[in-house]
């Protein structure tokens, strides 16, 4: 059956791209609301608010596909149809027209509006440390828009990002890497959605740059003979600041999980927290054990919560909302300048080496580290819980100051016994002690 049946047959289509039907650019000014055809499967669609736009139809591997070619008040008819031309000899030679499209498109997308998208798709699930959220693009627009936020991510070259890089290279090394980290995360997902049809210009040019000299710094911290200072100077404080604070250091935690801690999180006992994933810089859940003095902290502000305030340490001013990143820090520096939250975590673990030798493994997982190769954590799976409780006891003994139970002649026994007595209370102690030693005499005398 060949095309003229369909020619001469009433209501009959031929085959074929069908040319007969085309508009004038009068008319794609004027058309009604509808769909009107220019032949080749290319039409104006016209809403009943005005707005028109282009959508070419053509069938890719069997399948009808609808493409948009953009706004009628922008793309112009004789554009329209070259964009339809050249798709749909992109298919006929077996290309892929999406991909096509999009490579086009990335003449269209400058950098700019790239590094939105892109930290909006990073960051919008993420809520546990805002301030980073922030200078993630803050940084991008203050050293890399001015010079190629306008520019297409499809012809930025490696010498446009040298020439932005140069003036702070050596001056604020730091920052530099920063940036350099974020235009190739940027470019990366503009290769990656095929809005650049080259490699990525930005990989590898930190190695092909003048040597920074810099040394990188480390989080100040104080030293850990001096946190139990800083606890005698928070021990009585009660303001929501200095609760979290004091939880903070006892957990060896980030004080984003702090921030955002709910009571939900918690078990009745208050002995184990359970950060969700959302909240660990990591993305898996993790299991805290506490220590007595962490627990008295959340009986004493679970014993003031309102029933409508989930959090544990909600802003005074906004109970419905977290502490503020600045709360605990400012606090912190007022007894401490210059000193940061971060650095707690720096003494808790150099305490853990040098005072109680807690194995590496331990005291890593305690900071929610990863430990061992992706291989090797693959196979061992576990979260060290009963060893990481007895280093976090032992913690809490030390945040107090009873340094007599870490002296030469005192004994891991020792501190065992000084937090069942914290746990226990020293009178119910000393009857679980006489019912355990009745039981060996007992034990002993009929065998």
């Amino acid at each position: 059956m060949d095309g003229s049946h369909f020619e001469h047959t009433p209501g009959g289509k031929k085959p074929g791209p069908h040319l007969e039907r085309r508009l004038t650019a009068a008319f794609v000014k004027t058309a009604p609301p509808g769909r009107h055809t220019d032949g080749g499967g290319l039409y104006l669609e016209v809403d009943p608010s005005g707005a028109r736009r282009w959508i070419l139809r053509i069938t890719v591997k069997k399948r009808r596909r609808d493409f948009g070619l953009g706004s009628a008040n922008v793309v112009s008819l004789q554009d329209a149809r070259t964009k339809a031309f050249e798709l749909r000899r992109v298919v006929a030679l077996g290309g892929n027209p999406k991909a096509h499209t999009r490579a086009s498109g990335g003449k269209d997308m400058t950098f700019e509006t790239m590094a939105k998208r892109v930290h909006e798709r990073k960051f919008q699930d993420r809520m546990n440390n805002g301030k980073h959220i922030a200078q993630w693009i803050n940084t991008l627009a203050t050293y890399a828009f001015p010079t190629i936020g306008k520019m297409s991510v499809d012809e930025i070259h490696q010498d446009d990002i040298e020439h932005l890089l140069n003036p702070i290279w050596t001056k604020k090394p730091e920052t530099a890497r920063r940036v350099l980290q974020r235009i190739t995360t940027v470019l990366d997902h503009a290769c990656a959605a095929g809005y650049r049809t080259t490699v990525n210009p930005a990989k590898g040019l930190a190695g092909l740059m003048r040597d920074q000299r810099d040394k990188p710094q480390n989080f100040k911290a104080l030293h850990h003979d001096e946190i139990p200072d800083l606890w005698t100077t928070l021990k009585d404080n009660s303001a929501i600041g200095a609760m979290a604070l004091k939880f903070t250091i006892l957990t060896a935690s980030r004080s984003g999980p702090v921030r955002f801690a709910t009571w939900d999180q918690f078990d009745d006992a208050l002995e184990i927290w359970t950060v969700p994933e959302d909240n660990m810089k990591g993305r898996e859940e993790f299991r805290v054990p506490l220590s007595e003095q962490a627990t008295d902290i959340l009986r004493e502000l679970r014993g003031k919560r309102s029933k409508a305030v989930d959090l544990v340490f909600p802003s005074p001013s906004k109970p419905n909302k977290p502490i503020s990143e600045n709360t605990m820090r400012k606090l912190l520096q007022s007894h401490y300048p210059g000193q940061t939250v971060h650095g707690m975590r720096a003494a808790f673990r150099t305490w853990a080496a040098e005072v109680v030798d807690a194995r590496d493994d331990v005291a890593e997982t305690a900071l929610a580290h990863l430990v061992g190769s992706e291989t090797v954590r693959a196979y061992n799976r576990t979260e060290r819980f009963y060893h990481r409780q007895i280093l976090m006891d032992d913690w809490g003994l030390w945040v107090e100051g009873r340094f007599e139970l870490f002296a030469n002649d005192a004994s891991d026994a020792d501190r065992r016994e000084a937090v069942y007595r914290l746990k226990m209370g020293d009178a119910q102690y000393e009857e679980w002690m006489t019912e355990i030693e009745a039981f060996e005499n007992q034990k002993a005398n009929s065998s």
